[in-house]
């Protein structure tokens, strides 16, 4: 119903008054009398007006649901008898217009001796009076949104009550369908066993003369091949699949309050680029969920990992609580929270789509793994050269100036996990430098400041030893950018061969 709605004051109006009718005189001379209401089944409407003394029904909607259940035709010489060569002509007319992404509408007509009982069928032996195509077309926006999402690993598929040829030259021109995608029909769709529609949704980007039921079977195929799927809609009828989806997305303006109710999110815009932007904004949280653990755990492995070889070889300690107690509190917490608010990274929406359903990846569980220990490697080695060179508080005092500011050196390259350290994102992380130098200033009055020298057992550093405690910091940097080189060289290396497959 809210398709035709929209169609007629976008379309069907503006185009009867170039023709010189007054909408609003036609409306007062032929006031409605019955209206049989558009459902997603019948793909029709009919409305009943006095007109000369006579009942006039007039009935609108798809063109091919439209065309059988007219036995006349209107024509300059008067009512013909509608042939099948006119019916060819018609559909011949129909499918060019199609081809060319308009949504074509049928319009005919039957006058009647009386209005009509309750549940009576008008909408047969009608006369057919014309068709209109009529264009929606996509905002530059959309189209540019559907790439994005493509690229991000996210398959759109148009599931439409358009007829096939329309729908495929929409798609086409969204960039939804491509040489080698499939496209199905309700009709087909109802042929299909569920077995063979799990195959079909595979490589299917289109489903067209769908009804409300067909929606839910997709979704529920989706599911059934392990898919993460959101669903829009907006009418009632679309209830059913919006609430079957993993998440529902009604339209905020021209959806029903049904819809939204079951739904899981609302489009306040209607627009399809505020998905995109939302699963954008998602998995930026979700990233910079992933840097905090990432950064954190990492500082707790390397103290775990310190204290445990240092334990194990029977050494003195490395460290001490009052040392690992400051690193945690004032060298790690700043700049987590500032990782939490770090901008997207310019290829956030190149990433293919978790569907582990938690936080700690592979890959994130050897980063923090092989991180920590390198980390705890340098603190450890730090540790050995002060306690061998001068004595074991220069030792101490190395190895924690070491783990704090690795700590504090590494919250730069956790920007990306495979981009490197000078490659930023949209925006600079404003909040990090600031961390990073409150954290620095709260460094050096605990190490210059005589009285708290003593409180951390720490004691002053030649610049020799400052010069070795620099370089075994920033290798832990350099240990990061080398791991995403590798990374990203595997990455490359494998497309290469995943390219030349394709042109074999």
């Amino acid at each position: 119903m809210k398709l035709l709605v929209t169609l007629q004051k976008g379309a069907l109006i503006p185009l009867a008054q170039d023709f010189g009718y007054s909408v609003s005189s036609l409306r007062k001379e032929y006031p409605r009398l019955g209206e049989y209401p558009f459902d997603s089944i019948r793909k029709r409407m009919s409305t009943i007006h006095e007109i000369n003394n006579e009942y006039v029904a007039y009935t609108k909607g798809a063109l091919d649901e439209l065309l059988p259940l007219c036995d006349y035709i209107a024509t300059s010489n008067g009512m013909q008898k509608l042939t099948k060569t006119d019916k060819e002509n018609i559909l011949a007319l129909s499918y060019k217009m199609s081809d060319q992404a308009l949504r074509v509408l049928g319009f005919a007509s039957r006058t009647i001796l009386n209005l009509p009982q309750e549940n009576e069928n008008i909408e047969q032996h009608l006369v057919f009076l014309g068709a209109v195509g009529m264009i929606d077309p996509a905002r530059d926006e959309v189209k540019a949104s559907i790439k994005m999402a493509r690229e991000a690993g996210i398959k759109t598929i148009m599931i439409t009550g358009d007829h096939k040829n329309t729908a495929v030259a929409i798609a086409k021109n969204l960039g939804i369908y491509a040489n080698g995608n499939t496209v199905i029909s309700g009709t087909e769709l109802n042929e299909m066993a569920d077995s063979e529609l799990d195959q079909a949704v595979k490589s299917t980007t289109v489903f067209a003369r769908v009804s409300p039921n067909d929606k839910l079977r997709i979704i529920q195929s989706l599911k059934r091949n392990e898919e993460v799927v959101a669903m829009t809609g907006d009418g009632v009828n679309d209830s059913p699949a919006l609430k079957a989806a993993d998440i529902g997305v009604a339209m905020g303006i021209s959806g029903t309050d049904v819809a939204k109710d079951v739904s899981d999110m609302i489009l306040l815009n209607d627009s399809f680029t505020t998905i995109t932007a939302a699963i954008k904004e998602g998995r930026k949280v979700y990233r910079n969920i992933q840097k905090v653990i990432q950064f954190l755990l990492v500082g707790n492995i390397a103290e775990i990992t310190t204290l445990f070889i240092a334990t194990l070889f029977n050494w003195d300690a490395p460290l001490l609580a009052v040392h690992i107690l400051w690193v945690n509190l004032a060298t790690a917490s700043l700049p987590a929270l500032a990782l939490g608010v770090d901008p997207a990274s310019k290829n956030i929406m190149k990433h293919k789509p978790v569907k582990t359903g938690t936080l700690f990846e592979r890959d994130l569980v050897w980063r923090v793994i092989s991180q920590g220990i390198f980390v705890a490697l340098m603190t450890l080695l730090a540790y050995w050269i002060g306690d061998t060179f001068d004595n074991p508080i220069a030792g101490q005092t190395m190895a924690f100036c070491v783990l704090a500011l690795s700590q504090m050196f590494r919250a730069f390259n956790q920007h990306s996990n495979t981009d490197p350290i000078w490659i930023r994102g949209n925006k600079i992380n404003i909040w990090l430098i600031v961390s990073f130098i409150v954290s620095a200033v709260l460094m050096g009055v605990i190490l210059f400041t005589p009285n708290l020298q003593s409180l951390f057992h720490l004691t002053n550093l030649t610049s020799r030893q400052w010069l070795v405690v620099i370089i075994l910091s920033l290798f832990s940097i350099l240990q990061v950018e080398l791991m995403k080189l590798i990374k990203r060289s595997v990455k490359a290396r494998q497309q290469s061969r995943a390219l030349e497959s394709v042109t074999d």
